[in-house]
């Protein structure tokens, strides 16, 4: 008697691509040998049984895609020359990293004390988030000019 895939099989097949690792390459192949696992037989399941299962060819065809565009975004990022060109950048970033670090927090803590003080003048927490009101300019005249 054949082998069927069944719904949950298919589900646990389309989930398993979907977490598919950036660094292992993804192909039918890989995927079969996978299916077998999930599905527990003693010979993995063919490329084509697996193509027909539409959920299983739909998560193949955007996880594919989706290793391609982060592939091309990764290609379009420019290459330090040397080791130490990468390095200092690293450093420059991480340095901006812990000041924009340092300037939220120091908002933060602005942000705080006029909730409190706000709090404590008697608004409201509705009051206190109401939009800001939206500013109309003035529409310009029709002048003559003779």
């Amino acid at each position: 008697m054949p082998k069927t895939i069944t719904e949950l099989h298919e589900r646990k097949i389309a989930q398993m691509i979907r977490n598919w690792p950036a660094e292992h390459a993804l192909d039918w192949n890989s995927v079969c040998i996978g299916a077998q696992g999930i599905m527990g037989w003693d010979n993995p399941p063919t490329r084509q049984a697996l193509d027909k299962k539409i959920a299983v060819k739909v998560a193949y065809k955007n996880k594919k895609q989706h290793l391609k565009t982060e592939k091309q975004k990764l290609s379009d990022i420019p290459r330090p020359r040397s080791t130490l060109d990468a390095m200092k950048k690293i450093s420059r970033l991480q340095a901006e990293n812990d000041e924009l670090k340092a300037e939220l927090a120091r908002m933060a803590e602005i942000a705080n004390r006029l909730i409190y003080n706000a709090t404590i003048a008697g608004l409201t927490r509705e009051r206190l988030m109401a939009p800001l009101p939206t500013i109309r300019e003035p529409q310009p005249r029709n002048v003559k000019i003779q």
